[in-house]
């Protein structure tokens, strides 16, 4: 006779599977819950377009428009300045290098906003504040990249600590000034708002690198556009009204003779 086959035990805890799948997957919940609820705004801020800047590549175009689009910083009035973020830098330091194939332009990324970096013997004759013709057209193109965007600007001169001592220039305050302020003249043939720009000069006195060197001189002279971030927007006020300045309330004074 064939043996009867055992009956199978029938498993009543095959439940407690699902039921550990299911607390695992709301543990998991609950802990990225947690970790958004906590997120640093600006680290967000800063991961978020580097992805998107990695999922949108940037596309070579004209150095004479830079328009941002609605997809690329959201919906903006013309009037209001924006936070320079990763690919518009990026953008911007790729039409430079369409200007100038030389590498001799700068473009760094500060706290103050995007600061074009121009050298002296680009731009002027040594000890003079008059643009080289050969320049006039770079910073056409320059003035074109940046005359779209709502930001201000400020031109700034800078030079070495070589002393100068002329009827035009008694000291680097005045060339520095001087080469800044050739820079926004040219700025506002090019429709650019004057409202917008302003200039400084600051002789020697912020140099990038040690006046020691022939290669550090050169480099400390130089002339700056920088586009600013919104929170250093501001220029100087358009007016010089005086406040109203209330009178101090009427007491009684006691006087003793």
């Amino acid at each position: 006779m064939k043996k009867k086959k055992e009956e199978e035990h029938e498993n009543n805890e095959r439940w407690l599977i699902s039921y550990a799948d299911f607390i695992t997957l709301l543990f998991a919940f609950f802990v990225v819950m947690y970790s958004v609820s906590a997120i640093n705004e600006g680290k967000f801020k800063a991961v978020s377009e580097a992805i998107r800047s990695s999922f949108n590549p940037i596309i070579p175009m004209s150095a004479t428009n830079i328009r941002i689009t609605e997809d690329q910083e959201g919906t903006r009035t013309q009037d209001e300045a924006f936070d320079i973020g990763i690919l518009l830098f990026h953008k911007i330091t790729l039409a430079i290098k369409e200007i100038d194939d030389t590498g001799k332009i700068k473009v760094d990324k500060g706290s103050r906003g995007v600061v074009i970096r121009l050298p002296d013997t680009m731009v002027f004759e040594s000890g003079k504040a008059d643009i080289l013709p050969g320049f006039s057209d770079s910073l056409a193109r320059i003035g074109n990249l940046i005359k779209d965007l709502p930001n201000a600007v400020q031109v700034e001169g800078h030079t070495d600590n070589l002393p100068i001592k002329t009827p035009l220039y008694p000291s680097n305050w005045e060339l520095s000034t001087s080469r800044a302020a050739a820079i926004v003249r040219r700025l506002t043939t090019l429709s650019i708002s004057p409202d917008r720009l302003s200039v400084a000069g600051y002789g020697e006195f912020r140099s990038i690198a040690s006046n020691d060197t022939p290669e550090g001189r050169a480099k400390n002279r130089r002339v700056e556009i920088i586009i600013l971030e919104p929170k250093d927007n501001k220029l100087e006020p358009k007016d010089n009204k005086k406040e109203a300045i209330p009178e101090p309330p009427k007491t009684a004074v006691k006087t003793s003779l």
